[in-house]
């Protein structure tokens, strides 16, 4: 045997003699391979035209998300998504509307792709038309999206296009006024809810003042300033009686009436602080509960109020929204028929074909080479072993 029968292994020496030896077969190989790829890809395999369209987000700062915002009004519910959120949401929305079966299948059986690609099963339909026939790139800096259909007729291929858009802003639309129909509901429940509130506290408020007068709290100012006002009378009653009874014997006719005077003023302060005669204007026993109870009342009147002032123009915008059928998205660049096929990729696929066969070429030479060696090994092991 030679020295390269008796190695072990091949070294790089050998790997390129094995290819200079075969070199004639190896390119034979791959040039009938690149020129079978040519003839596939020129003139076998369907150019494949690409027609998109590009859309992006209607605003609707000036909806019911934007009325809530510019009032400063708190989350209620579930109606900030009304409003939608940043471009990435909106966007990632999008794709899932396109990409859902009631989408898929709508366009499937519009354009009779099971017919034409032979599908028995509605969902290998789906699998191939969200993998070959529709495309969607997103830019979620500028907040659009390129919504793009294959096929071999250009103008088939436009139409998947326009009836994908379509569907997008029927479908999404649709989800808008369901919301918006939501979140009407909701506020027409809180709304109907806080007036009959409203109708019980203000029913309540009538009740109380009808007993207790309309403003207690400034009955109560009244008798305070009463009540100051005969205790200093009778401060100064009180030192006139002193200077009388200094001046005066104790049973002149003077000193008796300022008694008797001094006596009613105490009687009448007496009243103010310890009568509790609700008909008595001038009273303060229990009034403090009284004035407290009022205040609160008034304030739960008022809380209500606020509350149903709030929520009547949020329950008209949601209404508008419900009834609201404008367009949902904004077409920035319809779809148009192609004029250049956009694959095939005639050249590359030449390119590969020609690579990867020269490639395997090499390889089959080398292990040919090595199954040589191997099998010359085990003839020389066998021959040795019947001479012994």
């Amino acid at each position: 045997m030679s020295d390269k029968d008796n190695k072990s292994e091949l070294t790089y020496l050998d790997l390129i003699s094995i290819f200079l030896e075969n070199k004639k077969k190896i390119f034979l190989v791959s040039i009938i391979a690149g020129i079978i790829a040519t003839v596939v890809a020129f003139f076998i395999l369907d150019p494949i035209f690409l027609s998109s369209a590009t859309i992006k987000a209607i605003s609707k700062s000036s909806g019911l998300s934007g009325l809530i915002a510019s009032e400063g009004i708190p989350d209620i519910g579930d109606l900030s998504n009304l409003g939608g959120g940043s471009s990435v949401k909106e966007l990632a929305l999008y794709e899932n509307i396109l990409n859902s079966r009631r989408c898929v299948e709508e366009a499937i059986l519009k354009f009779n792709i099971m017919e034409e690609e032979e599908f028995k099963y509605m969902f290998d339909a789906v699998k191939y038309f969200r993998l070959n026939v529709m495309t969607i790139t997103k830019d979620k800096v500028a907040g659009t999206m390129e919504i793009g259909a294959f096929d071999k007729d250009p103008s088939k291929a436009k139409e998947i296009a326009d009836f994908l858009v379509f569907q997008l802003n029927r479908i999404n639309t649709e989800l808008n006024i369901l919301n918006a129909k939501n979140n009407r509901e909701f506020i027409e429940g809180r709304y109907n809810l806080v007036r009959s509130e409203l109708q019980k506290m203000e029913d309540t408020l009538k009740q109380f003042q009808d007993t207790y007068g309309i403003a207690p709290d400034l009955q109560v100012q009244a008798a305070v300033k009463a009540e100051i006002e005969i205790e200093t009378e009778i401060k100064s009653e009180e030192i006139k009686l002193e200077i009388l009874k200094k001046i005066l014997s104790p049973d002149q006719e003077e000193i008796k009436i300022m008694e008797e005077k001094i006596i009613a003023l105490q009687k009448q302060l007496s009243d103010i602080r310890n009568n509790s005669n609700s008909d008595g204007v001038l009273t303060l026993k229990g009034k403090p509960n009284i004035v407290l109870n009022y205040l609160r009342l008034k304030r739960e009147v008022e809380i209500q109020n606020k509350i149903l002032t709030t929520l009547i123009p949020l329950l008209e915008q949601s209404k508008i929204e419900e009834k609201r059928e404008t367009p949902s998205v904004l077409l920035l660049d319809p779809p148009n028929v192609p004029d250049k096929k956009y694959k095939p990729k005639r050249l590359p696929i030449v390119l590969i074909s020609f690579v990867l066969t020269f490639c395997f070429a090499v390889v089959f030479f080398v292990a040919k080479s090595k199954w040589n060696y191997v099998a010359a090994n085990i003839s020389l092991l066998r021959s040795q072993t019947k001479k012994s």
